[in-house]
């Protein structure tokens, strides 16, 4: 990885920006809203009634009767007529589902609990099945808060017009999981078909997303299992680029436990209407499947496979069409997007979808800004060669391979502006073009230039940084020495206080902080070009960072009169450059 790529890919993300990207801990403000009303796709028998309507918001640190919990509660259990109303577990779990679905990702954890503690105070036949429904589908602390509560309550007997049903919430079992795939793979339908005891199956279907980072991104249900599946199977039987698989149960539970653990950690993943209401239902059928399944792991990636797929790419027949002129094109285009890949798409470098490429082309690349920007015309030629590279090597259907490539034809124009666009930046992007922004494109090697800037500074500086500015500079070189000694070798038969100032941690002197400065500078106006050749000599020869600053400086000094540290003698300082590394000890102080 060089030098520039390390500045950029620093701020690398995924096109939606989701995949582990944080645990979101702000949450949404406020209070849940009740139940939910069935979105598109779910099934309207699951009871997903409307519920309880809005409140306002009660601050994070409002006791027990102002939080915003306690009238969250209140609307909840009005509502219970409607959960004992409905005439079967299914139709209950999905109520129930859609009340833990409200809290869901809130900063605050006080509804569950409240919510059960209000129920057991309660004590009617509405808040005693919604505590049965609790027990059986809500996390498993505020689960066993309910079944304490059902407990203290005496309530086995389910008197006072507690629903038959509500002892046997929880008991339907996973009777088998299906998947249905596309060859572009851009999702997976995962079909659990499940049954309560002496009832007739139901199904539970997720949508995970793998352009997102693999997160569950739609979950809906239906009490018609059996036409569901032979939909799938007579759909799949239609289509050449489909495929229909039984997963074993543990290895579902991986799957599927993976997925809405990825969702969990997405900030603001673009959601189906009806995930949040039917979550809690899927993840209690999933608690119901036996461990020790196994998923295996995608192929490591190293840089030398990747380099063979580059090469494999770059010598092909598809690269042969563009002509000699794109190559070098084709060779950097196909690294970046070959290293995305095995970063972000699960070690897939070769999968090619009209979703991933935009996202990729549109997205990512405009945001990091990795491509150099030289080769940024030549794309949209150089994507559809990929497309056909890899449509050959996944062996892709013919039909497959043009929708592909129908879709480049579409959004690839547009990457040149995109590409441009500083609205589309990052921030890592925006700070490398600020450093960056003094370089003739016609002269100047981007890469070198950057390389050599990042070696004087260690670091991308924020975006505006003038170098001419002494006290910048000085800011960040202190920041340098006080951390960036680690890797410097040891020196015994220093006598010097000054060399203590260069350990890990320490207050660097003014004199180290000076001697620093000069030499940032002339690496990065490359003047005269003998101190960056020095430097590449000394890091060739295998020392350290910050032993060859150290030895740059310590020449620098030999050659600069006294009193100017910015002015340095050409003829002096070529003749203490020739000199290193022998006129220098490691851990010397820099001359006064």
């Amino acid at each position: 990885m060089s030098p520039r790529s390390r500045g950029r890919r620093g701020d690398r993300r995924r096109p939606s920006d989701t995949r582990r990207a944080r645990r979101r801990e702000d949450g949404r403000a406020g209070r849940p809203t009740g139940p939910h009303t069935p979105g598109p796709g779910s099934d309207a028998g699951l009871g997903q009634v409307g519920g309880p309507g809005t409140g306002t918001p009660g601050g994070p640190d409002d006791g027990p009767t102002g939080h915003p919990a306690a009238e969250f509660a209140a609307d909840v259990l009005a509502a219970t007529p409607q959960l004992t109303a409905l005439t079967s577990p299914l139709q209950a779990e999905g109520f129930v589902s859609s009340v833990i679905g409200t809290w869901w990702q809130l900063p605050s954890q006080a509804f569950g609990p409240t919510l059960v503690a209000e129920a057991r105070r309660a004590d009617d036949a509405g808040a005693v099945a919604l505590l049965y429904g609790l027990a059986a589908l809500a996390e498993p602390q505020v689960a066993a808060h309910a079944r304490a509560a059902i407990d203290g309550l005496g309530a086995g007997d389910l008197d006072g017009g507690t629903p038959e049903w509500a002892e046997r919430l929880g008991s339907a079992r996973v009777e088998r999981c299906l998947a249905v795939s596309e060859d572009l793979g851009d999702n997976t339908q995962y079909i659990l078909v499940c049954a309560y005891p002496n009832e007739e199956p139901h199904a539970l279907v997720v949508l995970v997303d793998h352009n997102l980072g693999g997160i569950a991104k739609d979950v809906w249900a239906t009490d018609k299992a059996a036409d569901l599946e032979s939909q799938a199977r007579a759909t799949v039987a239609a289509d050449p680029d489909l495929t229909l698989t039984e997963v074993d149960p543990a290895d579902a539970k991986i799957r599927l436990g993976e997925a809405f653990a990825a969702t969990d950690e997405a900030t603001d993943p673009p959601l189906g209407e009806s995930f949040r209401d039917l979550r809690a239902a899927l993840l209690a059928r999933l608690r119901t499947l036996p461990d020790g399944g196994s998923v295996p792991e995608p192929a490591p990636w190293p840089e030398a496979r990747r380099a063979e797929l580059v090469d494999d790419f770059a010598a092909s027949p598809e690269v042969a069409e563009l002509g000699a002129t794109d190559v070098d094109a084709a060779r950097a285009f196909a690294k970046e997007l070959v290293d995305f890949g095995c970063e972000y798409d699960r070690g897939q470098p070769l999968r090619v979808s009209p979703v991933k490429l935009e996202g990729y082309l549109l997205g990512w690349l405009p945001r990091t800004g990795l491509l150099d920007r030289r080769y940024v015309d030549a794309v949209p030629e150089v994507l559809a060669a990929w497309v056909r590279y890899a449509g050959r090597r996944n062996d892709l259907s013919a039909s497959s391979v043009e929708g592909v490539l129908a879709a480049v034809r579409a959004f690839a124009p547009r990457f040149a502006e995109t590409y441009d666009d500083q609205s589309a930046w990052g921030p890592a992007r925006i700070a490398v073009e600020s450093l960056l922004a003094d370089l003739d494109p016609d002269q100047d090697n981007a890469d070198e230039v950057f390389e050599r800037r990042m070696f004087a500074l260690d670091r991308v500086p924020a975006p505006g940084f003038d170098v001419t500015d002494d006290d910048a500079v000085a800011t960040l070189v202190a920041d340098d020495l006080r951390g960036g000694s680690e890797d410097s070798e040891d020196s015994e038969d220093s006598e010097d206080e000054d060399s203590e100032d260069a350990s890990e941690g320490a207050e660097p002197s003014d004199r180290e902080i000076a001697s620093r400065t000069a030499v940032v500078r002339h690496l990065w106006f490359d003047d005269p070009p003998e101190v960056w050749a020095t430097a590449r000599q000394l890091l060739d020869a295998g020392y350290a960072r910050a032993d060859v600053l150290a030895a740059l400086a310590y020449a620098l000094a030999d050659a600069t009169p006294e009193g100017d540290a910015k002015g340095a003698d050409a003829v002096r300082l070529r003749e203490a450059l020739d000199a290193l590394p022998g006129s220098w000890k490691p851990g010397a102080p820099p001359r006064p």
